[in-house]
């Protein structure tokens, strides 16, 4: 793996990277109708295909809190960098590994 990579490089791309893909979304969300607004958490299961330090993910104004990574062997991983760019619309997770 490139130890050069660096966030900079998933800006102005069309489309996300190919090493991971994602494989199902769980949504849990508490609607304010009054307000217009939601809160809520998501479970995302994906598939790391090629080796990776970044789990990158399209995100539309949202506000993130926390951020969790968990293996198939229940291992936990907490990124050490969490990046969301509204212009791209994307969050980017940066994993020390």
């Amino acid at each position: 793996m490139d130890q050069k990579q660096n966030i900079e490089q998933f800006k102005d791309q069309p489309r996300l990277r190919k090493f991971s893909v994602l494989k199902r979304y769980d949504l849990y969300l508490k609607l304010d109708l009054s307000d217009c607004t939601f809160s809520g958490l998501v479970h995302i299961n994906l598939s790391i295909v090629d080796p990776t330090k970044f789990v990158v993910l399209n995100a539309c104004e949202l506000v993130v809190h926390q951020v969790l990574f968990t293996n198939s062997l229940n291992h936990r991983f907490t990124p050490c960098d969490v990046a969301l760019d509204g212009d791209d619309e994307i969050l980017v997770l940066v994993f020390d590994i």
